[in-house]
């Protein structure tokens, strides 16, 4: 009997074998269109890595619950065999029995392997035919499912790319204004020689790069990191041993009016609210200069922009307006509160210094 009967458990798990297959393909299926449809709907779109890992996943999930709950052994085959082919519980009875030795139950074997031989092996019927066809109907219909997503989700939301950041064109006036910078700070007799050396490697290498044009975020990045470089370049100098406290003074307020001149030519605001000793927001700037008879016009109002006009100082040479604002301002006020020079008088002196300095250089 033991020959027969393993050749009808050997049917019986062909039968679990198609059952768990189908159900670990059905599970793929569903576990990439759980993932997939979403996603597709919603504009995401993944690697197919994920979604071969996602299948591979419903796989193993699937078909490991189909084998556990479907797994059988000797005694259920025996149960199937005699309620399938009618066998009267002979196999069962001679399973049960099989480890006793007995005249009547030899016999008993003798009968239920005759019997059992008696049926080929294909009577044995499937036994899953609902499950199976419900299986396979989810398989073909996810696996249908997916082209018709793409293409639905492909035609109704069009992925379209993230629009460019457009160029950022430098002006004539800001190129002008960087490279006085740039020469004022190889002139400088306020920094020592490494921090001039520092802030003008720093500033050259921001005009490099615009050369090659920049989007405005760009810029403004470009112009962070130009700062950052500065303010390194002081602090670095600064933490020197040699350095005396005057010069390390001489440097920061250098930093200071070399920073946010560079914030000024390309219209940046100064971030965290940074101001100079004075209060004022800029170095180049009084708190009430708009009272300031030497600011030669408001940097807000689209006015003629003086302060980095070369000024005349007997002791210093030619140095800009913003540098010696403090002391001249000081002077004129001090005029025009006792009334050696009225203010229109000043102005008209201002205007015809200028005009003079635009011919000479002519």
């Amino acid at each position: 009997m033991n020959e027969t009967f393993q050749k009808f458990k050997k049917r019986a798990w062909q039968h679990v074998v198609i059952v768990c297959v189908l159900s670990a393909l059905a599970a793929a299926v569903i576990a990439v269109n759980a993932v997939f449809v979403p996603c597709r709907l919603c504009g995401v779109r993944l690697s197919a890595v994920w979604y071969v890992l996602i299948a591979i996943g419903g796989l193993a999930a699937g078909g490991a619950i189909s084998f556990a709950l479907l797994r059988i052994d000797n005694a259920k085959v025996a149960k199937r065999l005699d309620a399938e082919l009618q066998l009267c519980e002979r196999v069962q009875t001679a399973l049960c029995y099989s480890g006793q030795e007995g005249d009547m139950l030899q016999q008993q074997r003798d009968d239920a392997a005759k019997k059992l031989s008696e049926r080929p092996v294909k009577a044995l019927p499937f036994k899953y035919t609902a499950v199976a066809v419900v299986l396979a109907a989810v398989l073909v219909l996810g696996v249908g499912a997916l082209p018709v997503t793409a293409v639905c989700t492909s035609a109704a939301a069009p992925v379209t790319a993230p629009p460019e950041d457009p160029p950022r064109p430098v002006t004539d006036w800001e190129w002008a204004a960087l490279d006085e910078l740039i020469e004022y700070v190889k002139a400088s007799q306020k920094a020592d020689a490494t921090v001039k050396a520092g802030m003008t490697k720093a500033l050259e290498g921001l005009r490099n790069v615009l050369q090659g044009g920049v989007s405005q975020s760009s810029l403004t990045n470009f112009v962070q990191n130009t700062v950052t470089q500065i303010r390194n370049t002081v602090r670095d100098a600064n933490d020197r041993a040699d350095v005396s406290e005057e010069q390390r003074a001489r440097n920061s307020e250098e930093e200071s009016y070399v920073v946010n001149k560079l914030y000024e030519i390309f219209s940046m605001q100064v971030p965290g609210g940074e101001q100079n000793p004075d209060g004022s927001d800029d170095p180049e700037k009084p708190d009430d200069g708009d009272d300031d008879p030497s600011s030669g016009g408001n940097t807000g109002s689209g006015e003629l922009i003086v302060n980095g006009v070369p000024f005349f100082d007997p002791e210093k040479g030619y140095v800009p307006c913003g540098e010696a604002r403090a002391a001249y301002k000081e002077i004129v006020d001090k005029a025009l509160q006792e009334g050696t020079i009225s203010r229109k008088e000043w102005e008209l002196i201002m205007e015809t210094y200028f005009a003079d300095m635009s011919d000479k250089e002519q």
